[in-house]
């Protein structure tokens, strides 16, 4: 009879495998204060757009990887309340553990209430001068905040993606998070069209922050009062821990395809 059971209860494990191969950061981890059920993400929601070659290629030889993230306040970690909870951090744990034969290095360059411009001024000393293989740029909710017309937040985004893949290196654009005035199609979500093309655009990898928030919130995960900080704009423990989750599991579905 046991035996039974034990055949069983496999059975119906592998069965349930298709289903969770369809859902992004379904995985406990040890030590975890929060459950699982608030990060999960369909995959096809929690994707990237667009290839990262040279990154696939490092992961899948076991090499070291050293990625650099750029951007402004949410890239920096405000909202978490230390330092090693903002989501580069995080990203370079999740890494880790999904690819325990590569060194994974992620370098934090947010600097808070920067436009795209700033961040292009900047690439020498901050990105291409570290010689990493992947930069995360995550920008555009300062540009449109501030009036900047899309054309000219293109633009500059078309000479920093340019200039980064002189120097061999990957580019995925991070867009905007998802607050209560994006959801009343204010703030960022001028920018929503241009960020769902910037992969054909400008040739360059997309991971659609915005979309994976508005399905933790629509999807019952979280409330903006629990995915925010006390500002309701910035991302808090919480949902950076989650991101960086979301975001490791697409960079690991898009090395291994």
């Amino acid at each position: 009879m046991r035996f039974v059971t034990v055949a069983v209860a496999a059975a119906l494990w592998a069965l349930a495998q298709p289903a969770l191969a369809e859902t992004t950061a379904t995985l406990m981890q040890p030590g975890d204060l929060f459950g699982q059920r608030e990060c999960a993400v369909p995959a096809q929601v929690a994707r990237i757009s667009g290839n990262l070659p040279r990154t696939k290629l490092r992961l899948r030889d076991h090499g070291p990887i050293k990625i650099v993230a750029i951007g402004s306040s949410s890239t920096e970690g405000v909202g978490a309340s230390d330092p090693t909870n903002c989501y580069p951090r995080q990203l370079e744990r999740e890494l880790a553990r999904r690819f325990p034969m590569s060194a994974v290095t992620v370098i934090n360059k947010g600097v808070g209430g920067e436009l795209a411009r700033d961040m292009v001024a900047r690439l020498s000393r901050d990105a291409i001068e570290h010689r990493p293989q992947l930069v995360i740029w995550q920008t555009g909710v300062n540009d449109a905040l501030h009036g900047i017309p899309g054309d000219a937040f293109r633009a500059e985004l078309r000479e920093g993606v340019a200039r980064l893949g002189r120097a061999n290196i990957d580019v995925l654009i991070l867009d905007p998070q998802y607050t209560p005035r994006v959801a009343s199609g204010g703030g960022s979500a001028v920018y929503l069209g241009l960020f769902a093309t910037l992969d054909r655009d400008l040739g360059v990898a997309v991971f659609h922050r915005q979309a994976v928030m508005r399905h933790w919130v629509q999807g019952g995960g979280f409330t903006f009062a629990s995915m925010l900080s006390s500002d309701r704009f910035h991302m808090n423990d919480r949902s950076y821990r989650c991101l960086a989750m979301v975001l490791a599991d697409a960079i690991e579905r898009l090395a291994r395809d």
